[in-house]
């Protein structure tokens, strides 16, 4: 699913690019926030119903 939404490579798809130097000014909350709720209006879908918070804020991490 990452692929179809942000690309085979993360430089963005459906969604926006997942790399290092994009992500860096966000903040990681957010970010975990982002993959659990997802954001309304947009394609970025809620994945609280196969991640818990503390797995959205270890995939942020990595």
């Amino acid at each position: 699913m990452i692929a179809v939404c942000h690309g085979m490579t993360l430089k963005g798809g459906l969604g926006p690019a997942l790399l290092p130097a994009t992500l860096a000014d966000k903040p990681a909350e957010g970010l975990a926030a982002t993959i659990v709720r997802g954001r309304p209006g947009t394609p970025m879908l809620p994945w609280h119903r196969f991640l818990a918070e503390d797995e959205a804020q270890w995939i942020v991490a990595r």
